[in-house]
């Protein structure tokens, strides 16, 4: 009985994390496509100070942890919704498309090499 309880107690975090796995991820040069046409939404996870510090041109700000509080405000968005980090693998950002999706804002994507790679490509930085 008690190991039938662990099983089910580890179940939702590896669907979780497979979620995560799943969400799709998009170039920076896809990224500026849509950012071109005025086709999407730069979700910037980081934390506000790190926001401040720099981000992507017209990035918007959602610290990782208010993403499920502040998801409503993405309701009836048409654009393409893209998070990023400063994460390796972007899973925050991931995490953070896995959590609108959990509030009704499907589709959201992370943005491949995040943060990190933004700047090591020298591409323009906003403050």
């Amino acid at each position: 009985m008690l190991a039938a309880g662990l099983v089910l107690a580890v179940l939702p975090v590896a669907t979780e994390a497979q979620a995560i796995r799943n969400v799709p991820r998009i170039t920076i040069d896809e990224l500026k496509v849509l950012m071109a046409g005025k086709a999407v939404v730069v979700l910037d996870v980081r934390d506000p100070g790190s926001f401040t510090a720099g981000r992507i041109p017209g990035a918007i700000n959602i610290d990782y942890t208010q993403v499920l509080a502040k998801a409503s405000q993405f309701a009836g968005e048409r654009r393409v919704i893209v998070a990023y980090c400063a994460c390796s693998n972007e899973m925050t950002a991931a995490r953070a498309a896995v959590d609108l999706a959990a509030r009704g804002i499907p589709g959201a994507k992370a943005l491949k090499g995040g943060w990190d790679e933004w700047v090591s490509r020298a591409e323009p930085i906003e403050k």
